[in-house]
């Protein structure tokens, strides 16, 4: 499947380079040619002000017919009705017959024209006017200007360009191999994280369904037994049934957060009045393990969704519950400053080893998984409140140390509107 991806993408970032390529070659090409016919015009343009400094006629009597020492310009004077009169130099050949140089399209036209595989450029002009009595009657002035050496130049930048292409195309495949192969690492490892999230969620799915079906039919085997002498595969069932329930709907959840289908519904929240209530909500739980819930929770307001934050908390008490042993504590807290507000959740568990700091928010890990499968836990808790947090534009953060603890640092900005 990748490999298909990559081929369509060699192909796509290739030929949007060789595009690229070609659209600055033409782009080169033409300003050149445009440069190079602009300087032939004004060199013409030029030397058409010079004769109109002087007279026609006189030019003709004293036979000198070049105010310009650019042999590269030829001179042709027309009668009135095209025919050639007199060409300068005389002894000039190239342009014999001079007829195919006569412009009709008017005064003060420029032309490009090709005689003999020779390229020309030819500025025509009509003669503003000869005195009383000539003899000359000379009714137009063609200047012509070879061409050749302007035209040499562009053959020779295409040439240029079409050698820079071939490079330029070998050089935008190897490019566009490079860069689909540096595109597809983040579709690769999100393909194998989906990959790895479907294959952990069956799993977990498994065991609860597994259980729930073989407690079914341990039932349907004595029939006779009472609901009370069952009570015990009853619980089991119930318990698995809650464990998986609470499985799906953490998976629900953290589907429409990578779909972002889950809002957050801003107002007004008092974080302090929150986090006082889910740590009252799980002190009788805490009193069955001898377990003490302490809080100092500060007058806090921040912008954001009570519901998400209150989900958020009870993750946080809930995994700290867990890995606190009896006669630990749990400290819950929250205060604001000026630019923030912190919250932090300790508890004196056995504390996360430093090599699992890295993978706590990832989804389905559990450091001590004998001891996550015994409290239920799924490893989608802390995935969840990694959400919420960066969904208020918050940072969470975990301090720990095996044998005293580990502890939860959230901080959300203050006055953060979204």
């Amino acid at each position: 499947m990748f490999s298909r991806i990559r081929l369509r993408l060699l192909l796509l970032n290739a030929g949007v380079l060789i595009l690229i390529l070609l659209a600055l070659g033409l782009l080169l090409y033409t300003h050149m040619q445009f440069k190079l016919t602009h300087q032939a015009d004004e060199a013409l343009k030029l030397v058409k002000q010079r004769i109109l400094m002087r007279s026609i006629d006189s030019m003709l009597r004293s036979n000198h017919f070049e105010p310009e020492a650019d042999r590269t310009i030829s001179y042709l004077l027309w009668d009135e009705h095209g025919s050639l009169i007199k060409q300068f130099p005389g002894q000039s050949t190239e342009l014999n017959p001079a007829a195919s140089f006569y412009l009709t399209s008017g005064d003060n036209q420029f032309k490009t024209i090709y005689y003999e595989d020779t390229q020309y450029r030819v500025l025509q002009f009509t003669n503003p006017g000869s005195p009383s009595g000539s003899t000359t009657h000379v009714n137009a002035v063609s200047i012509v200007r070879n061409q050749e050496s302007e035209r040499s130049m562009l053959k020779a930048l295409q040439t240029d360009l079409a050698l820079g292409g071939i490079v330029g195309v070998l050089f935008s495949l190897l490019a566009g191999y490079f860069l689909a192969g540096h595109s597809l690492k983040p579709i690769r490892r999100a393909w194998e994280k989906q990959q790895q999230f479907v294959a952990d969620a069956s799993h977990e799915l498994r065991t609860p369904t597994a259980v729930i079906k073989a407690r079914t039919e341990l039932l349907f085997r004595h029939p006779q037994h009472t609901i009370e002498e069952e009570s015990p595969s009853i619980a089991v069932i119930l318990k698995e049934s809650n464990r998986m329930g609470k499985l799906i709907d953490d998976l629900l959840t953290l589907a429409r957060t990578d779909s972002n289908e889950l809002q957050i519904h801003a107002a007004v929240v008092p974080l302090h009045v929150v986090l006082q209530e889910v740590a009252d909500s799980f002190r009788l739980l805490a009193e069955t393990k001898d377990v003490q819930i302490h809080t100092n929770c500060q007058k806090s307001v921040v912008w954001g969704d009570e519901g998400r934050l209150r989900q958020m908390f009870i993750i946080l008490l809930d995994n700290a519950l867990k890995f606190t042993p009896p006669l630990g504590t749990i400290e819950c807290s929250c205060h604001s400053t000026a630019n923030a507000i912190q919250v932090s959740v300790k508890d004196s568990g056995c504390g996360i080893p430093e090599e699992d700091l890295p993978h706590i928010f990832e989804r389905f890990f559990r450091g001590d998984k004998v001891r996550s499968r015994t409290e239920g836990g799924t490893g989608l808790g802390l995935s969840i409140a990694q959400w919420i947090v960066k969904a208020h534009h918050g940072t969470i953060r975990v301090k720990s140390e095996v044998g005293v603890g580990a502890e939860i640092l959230i901080q959300f900005p203050a006055d953060k509107r979204f």
